[in-house]
C-alpha cells in the first residue's frame, strides 16, 4: 500500500477498486469533510502522482474527472484548485453520513475486515436493502416560538437537510391545541432554537427526540458590522421584541463586543425615531427590512439581518438524522 505525504491519501494495489476510482473517492471525501475547501489548491499531476508511487496519467484521468463533475476547477497557469460550486456544499452536506461509515468500519476493523471487505460487505448491504424496502422518509417538525421570524429560520434549516419538514409554533402547543398536538406527537424527530428545548421535553413522548440548533449571523453580515469602529451606535430592529433580543444574543455570541447595540421593535419605533439620526448602522429584520428603508432618513445605513445555522448544531443535527433514520 503507498501513501501520500501531500494528502492523505492510501492507495491499496490489492483492492478491487480501480486506483483512479481510489484516489478520486479519497479526494471527494476530503471535500466532504472539509480538509480541502473551497479554493485551496491541489497538488500538481506529477507531484501527487510522484508521491503514490502511480502513473501520472492516473492522476491526470481523476484531476480531469473531478473537473468535469465540477468539485474540481483548473486555472491556467496556476493549477487545480478545489472549486467553489453547488456541488461542492451537497458533498459537504453528507459529511454526517461519513461520520457514521467511519463507525462501521471500526467495529468491522475489530472483527478483523480488511478495507476492501467492509467496502464490499457495505455494497452488499446496501443493494440488499434497497431491493427489500424503499427508505421511508423521517417525518420531522421544526418548533419556533416567535411566528414572525419563523419562516426564515424554517427555510433556513430546510435548506439543509433532505427531509420534509413541517413547521408548529410553541405557544399552540403549549395551550394544547389539538390539530398541533396530533402532528408534533406524530413527529420521528422535533427540532427546534436550542433555548426551547426544556419546554419541548415536557411535552413529547417517551419515543420522541428532541434536537436543538443554534442560529447565528452570516459571514457577510459579521464583517460589515465587524469592520465598525468601537462604541458605534447599531440599531437592532424587529417586529416582535423577542425578535430583537435573539439577534443581539446572536451577535454577542458570536464575538461582536466592542458596539453599542440597541434592540426596538417596530410597535414603539416613534419613541426611538431619534435613534435613526445617531445610529451608524441599523440592523434590520428581514420582516421589517423593506419598511424601514421607507422610513429612514439615511436609508443607505439600513442592513438586513440575515443569518446561517451554527455549523457544529447542523453536524450534530445531520449526524443524528442519519442515526434515527438507521434505527427506524
Amino acid at each position: 500500500m503507498s501513501s501520500s505525504n501531500l494528502l492523505p491519501i492510501a492507495i491499496d494495489a490489492h483492492a478491487p477498486l480501480p486506483i483512479a476510482v481510489q484516489v478520486s473517492e479519497q479526494i471527494k471525501l476530503l471535500i466532504a469533510i472539509e480538509y480541502l475547501r473551497a479554493g485551496d489548491s491541489l497538488p500538481t499531476v506529477i507531484q501527487l502522482a510522484q508521491d503514490l508511487n502511480i502513473n501520472h496519467n492516473t492522476i491526470a484521468l481523476v484531476y480531469s474527472e473531478l473537473i468535469e463533475t465540477g468539485y474540481l476547477v483548473a486555472k491556467r497557469g496556476k493549477g487545480t484548485f478545489v472549486a467553489k460550486s453547488e456541488l461542492l456544499q451537497k458533498s459537504i452536506s453528507r459529511n454526517s453520513l461519513y461520520r457514521v461509515l467511519e463507525q462501521a468500519f471500526l467495529i468491522a476493523t475489530q472483527m478483523e475486515l480488511s478495507a476492501s471487505e467492509f467496502g464490499l460487505t457495505a455494497y452488499a448491504v446496501a443493494v440488499s436493502s434497497h431491493e427489500r424496502k424503499q427508505v421511508v422518509p423521517l417525518k420531522i417538525v421544526f418548533v419556533e416560538s416567535l411566528q414572525s421570524e419563523a419562516d426564515l429560520y424554517f427555510h433556513s434549516l430546510q435548506s439543509e437537510i433532505s427531509h420534509p419538514l413541517s413547521l408548529l409554533y410553541l405557544e399552540n402547543l403549549q395551550t394544547g391545541q389539538p390539530v398541533d398536538l396530533k402532528e408534533f406527537h406524530s413527529s420521528d424527530l422535533v427540532i427546534t432554537n436550542s433555548q426551547y428545548v426544556w419546554d419541548l421535553t415536557q411535552i413529547t413522548t417517551p419515543k420522541q427526540e428532541v434536537i436543538g440548533v443554534n442560529f447565528e449571523p452570516d459571514l457577510q453580515l459579521l464583517t460589515k458590522i465587524s469592520s465598525l469602529n468601537r462604541g458605534s451606535q447599531v440599531l437592532l430592529v424587529s417586529q416582535k421584541s423577542g425578535e430583537g433580543k435573539n439577534m443581539k444574543q446572536m451577535l454577542e455570541k458570536s464575538g461582536v463586543s466592542h458596539l453599542n447595540l440597541k434592540s426596538v421593535n417596530i410597535e414603539n419605533i416613534e419613541s426611538y425615531f431619534q435613534l435613526f439620526n445617531h445610529a451608524d448602522i441599523i440592523c434590520a429584520s428581514k420582516s421589517v427590512c423593506d419598511y424601514i428603508c421607507e422610513i429612514s432618513p439615511q436609508s443607505e445605513k439600513v442592513i438586513n439581518f440575515t443569518f446561517i445555522i451554527n455549523r457544529a448544531s447542523l453536524s450534530v443535527l445531520k449526524t443524528r438524522l442519519v442515526a434515527v433514520q438507521m434505527k427506524n
